[in-house]
């Protein structure tokens, strides 16, 4: 009975909700300004992929007013977009995740004199820096393609984040041609070559998690112990 109760309660475990301990948010106009949401939020979902660029997240919450100098947090802060977001939680796995974001859309869902549901789409600061005109590649590039991942990141995107960049064997020249960090970033991840392959590759990909940016070879994903295991019958 034991080992069964133990089974029911992992698998309860593994169905709850993440638990949320901070959601604050930044005024743009006064850095000392914030505001924590943990405690309005409806609902919370974050994503993060292989296939995903960037980090992103979306919380519903009810600004129910006096949160910000007796004012709603729209209003307080004001919130209008781009403000800082620190983001932590842990999911029913048991990874704590702890991500600094930027607030991308602000949206009315429903509103009557005594409440306000806001929907919030959160996304990586680099999300928003690949879309200012001042970011776009311009420059001829030569060398690795790995090194110029990095000088993308680093002189394009302005990251400061964590980067976990797999080094390439091919060389690759280009002219950047005014483009988006993001975009060349995927051209660029399609003609990697990784170190000790025989010249053929099935390419790169690059992708955030809440650790930090990663280029890597699909071939060396592949090589990581596997995770989990599934049998198709």
């Amino acid at each position: 009975c034991t080992e069964v109760n133990n089974i029911m309660s992992n698998a309860a475990k593994k169905s709850a909700p993440a638990s949320i301990t901070k959601a604050e948010v930044t005024s743009n106009a006064d850095a000392g300004k914030n505001a924590n949401l943990v405690n309005g939020i409806i609902r919370m979902t974050y994503y993060e992929s292989i296939l995903q660029d960037s980090v992103k997240a979306n919380i519903i919450f009810g600004d129910v007013g006096l949160a910000v100098d007796n004012k709603s947090v729209i209003e307080g802060l004001p919130l209008i977009g781009t403000e800082d977001f620190k983001l932590e939680f842990e999911d029913n796995n048991e990874n704590k995740i702890k991500v600094n974001m930027n607030v991308n859309k602000v949206t009315p869902v429903y509103e009557d004199g005594s409440k306000n549901v806001v929907s919030l789409d959160l996304v990586s600061e680099e999300f928003l820096r690949n879309e200012m005109g001042e970011s776009r590649c311009r420059t001829r590039e030569n060398g690795l393609i790995s090194d110029s991942i990095e000088k993308i990141f680093k002189d394009r995107l302005k990251t400061e984040k964590e980067l976990d960049i797999e080094q390439t064997a091919n060389r690759y020249n280009f002219i950047g041609n005014g483009r988006k960090p993001f975009y060349m970033l995927n051209l660029l991840s399609k003609q990697g070559v990784p170190q000790g392959s025989d010249g053929s590759s099935a390419g790169f990909l690059f992708y955030e998690t809440s650790t930090g940016y990663h280029f890597k070879s699909i071939e060396g994903l592949f090589k990581q112990e596997k995770k989990k295991s599934y049998i198709f019958n």
